[in-house]
C-alpha cells in the first residue's frame, strides 16, 4: 500500500502540477505560431502546383486514402485545404472556437499529408509530433485558458485549475520524449548495432544523399561535398552515431531536469542535431524543435519578450 501511495503521489506530482492557466494559454499561442510556419514548410511542394493544373492519379495512395476511395489529386483542392488549415490554426492561436478549429486542422493535415505521401508512397513522419500535440490540445481546456487580469469577473468560463493546465503539457512532454526514445529502439530493431557502425547505414546514407542532386546541365555530377567528405571518415561517423544513440536514448531524462538552463542545453543539442541531419542527409526535421516549447513555462519568457518590446517602442528615434 505504501508503494502504491508513493507511485500515485509521484504520478500526481508529475502530471498535475507545474503549469498555470496562463502557461497553457501561451503554449497554445506559441505552438500555434510555430505551426503556421511548419505547415507552410512541410506542404510547400503542394503550394507550388498550378491551381488549375492537371488532375492525376496517385501512384501509391496512403491507407486512409485507399479506405476513403481517394485515388487522384486535384491541385486546387489542396490549396483550399491548406487555406482552411491556416485559418483553423489562426483561430486556435486566438482561442476562438478552439476545439472545432483544432479538429478541422487535424483533418486538413490528414488530407494534405495523404496527398503528399501518396505521390510516391513515401511516408513522412515529421508531422506526427505536431499532430499529436494538436490531439492533446483538443482534449484539454486550452480554449478556455485566457489572461485574467484582476479584478476577476464572473463572465466567461471559470478559471482553470493547476491540474487542468498541467496535464496536457506534461502529456506532450512525455509524448515528445517517447518519440525520440522509440526511434532509437526502431533503429536497433531494424538494423541492430550496425546502424551506428562507421561503415554502416549512416555512411551509406551520406554517400547516397550527397549525390541525390544528380547531374547539371553540363552533365557534371552535382554533390553535397560536405556529406561526401564526411563519408570518408568511418571512425568519425561511428562517434557521431554513438552520440545520436546516447542523446535520443537519454531524451526521457529531460522530463526530470528541473533546471531551465540544463533543459535549454539538452534541447539545444537536439536542435543542432536536426540542423546537421538536414544539411548532411536532407532529413527534413529542421523545424521540429519548435515543439520543445512544451518543456518550458512560457509565462516568464512572454513577460521578458513584452518588456523588451516595450523598451524598443519607447526608445527615442535617432537624430537625423
Amino acid at each position: 500500500m505504501t508503494l502504491a501511495r508513493s507511485i500515485r503521489r509521484a504520478w500526481h506530482r508529475f502530471f498535475f502540477h507545474g503549469f498555470s492557466e496562463d502557461g497553457l494559454r501561451l503554449a497554445r499561442i506559441y505552438i500555434g505560431i510555430g505551426l503556421l510556419v511548419f505547415h507552410t514548410y512541410q506542404f510547400a511542394t503542394l503550394l507550388v502546383l498550378a491551381p488549375r493544373g492537371a488532375t492525376f492519379y496517385f501512384l501509391d495512395p496512403m491507407w486512409h486514402f485507399r479506405l476513403l476511395g481517394i485515388q487522384y489529386h486535384v491541385p486546387l483542392l489542396s490549396l483550399a485545404v491548406y487555406a482552411v488549415l491556416m485559418a483553423a490554426t489562426g483561430l486556435m492561436i486566438c482561442g476562438r472556437w478552439t476545439r472545432p478549429a483544432i479538429a478541422v486542422a487535424i483533418l486538413a493535415i490528414f488530407y494534405l499529408k495523404g496527398v503528399r505521401d501518396s505521390f510516391t508512397g513515401d511516408v513522412h513522419h515529421r508531422e506526427l509530433i505536431p499532430l499529436h500535440l494538436l490531439v492533446l490540445f483538443l482534449l484539454s481546456r486550452c480554449g478556455d485558458a485566457r489572461r485574467r487580469d484582476p479584478p476577476h469577473t464572473a463572465a466567461g468560463p471559470p478559471p482553470l485549475q493547476e491540474w487542468e493546465a498541467s496535464w496536457p503539457l506534461k502529456a506532450m512532454q512525455v509524448y515528445v520524449a517517447s518519440f525520440y526514445f522509440w526511434s532509437v529502439l526502431a533503429k536497433l530493431r531494424v538494423s541492430g548495432w550496425a546502424w551506428f557502425a562507421g561503415e554502416g547505414q549512416i555512411q551509406e546514407f551520406l554517400v547516397r544523399r550527397s549525390l541525390r542532386w544528380g547531374v547539371s546541365d553540363g552533365d557534371e555530377l552535382v554533390k553535397n561535398s560536405l556529406s561526401f567528405t564526411l563519408a570518408q571518415y568511418p571512425d568519425l561517423i561511428q562517434v557521431v552515431g554513438l552520440l545520436v544513440l546516447t542523446v535520443e536514448a537519454a531524451f526521457p531524462v529531460v522530463l526530470f531536469i528541473t533546471s531551465a538552463r540544463l533543459r535549454v542545453l539538452f534541447l539545444g543539442t537536439l536542435a543542432i542535431f536536426h540542423v546537421a541531419t538536414f544539411v548532411l542527409l536532407d532529413v527534413n526535421f529542421l523545424l521540429i524543435p519548435f515543439v520543445y516549447l512544451v518543456f518550458f513555462d512560457l509565462v516568464p519568457v512572454h513577460r521578458w519578450l513584452r518588456a523588451r518590446l516595450s523598451l524598443w517602442r519607447r526608445a527615442p528615434a535617432p537624430a537625423s
